[in-house]
């Protein structure tokens, strides 16, 4: 079914093998363009926005795993670039995570009868 290919290409059936579910699977993006994922918490510190430039521009993982956010995903041509300050293909938005979910749904429960119209 076309449902099912699309939710295991974004989990990680795709010509990279890498999973756009945060934390689902061995390759998943680790720049996650999300503020609470890549700021530290242990120092108990507030940073502003321009505090927080300096973990917005490093090439260092988030040091928290936003774990089942989707991100944005691939470009057309199956490319991704995980940089966390390339929001276009890092950033987890409720749409996309909406879509996975209603997915997700329909592929648990056929008596809505979404899982045909996918």
């Amino acid at each position: 079914m076309i449902i099912d290919k699309r939710v295991n290409y974004i989990l990680g059936q795709n010509p990279l093998k890498m999973s756009y579910l945060v934390g689902h699977g061995d390759k998943f993006p680790v720049q996650v363009h999300h503020r609470s994922a890549s700021i530290p918490w242990d120092d108990k510190k507030h940073y502003s926005c321009d505090g927080g430039k300096k973990w917005l521009n490093s090439k260092d993982p988030n040091l928290q795993v936003l774990v089942g956010a989707m991100v944005g995903g691939p470009d057309m041509h199956d490319g991704f670039i995980d940089q966390r300050n390339n929001s276009r293909f890092t950033e987890p938005n409720i749409a996309s995570n909406a879509g996975l979910v209603a997915a997700l749904i329909a592929l648990s429960d056929n008596s809505s009868g979404l899982k045909d119209s996918f």
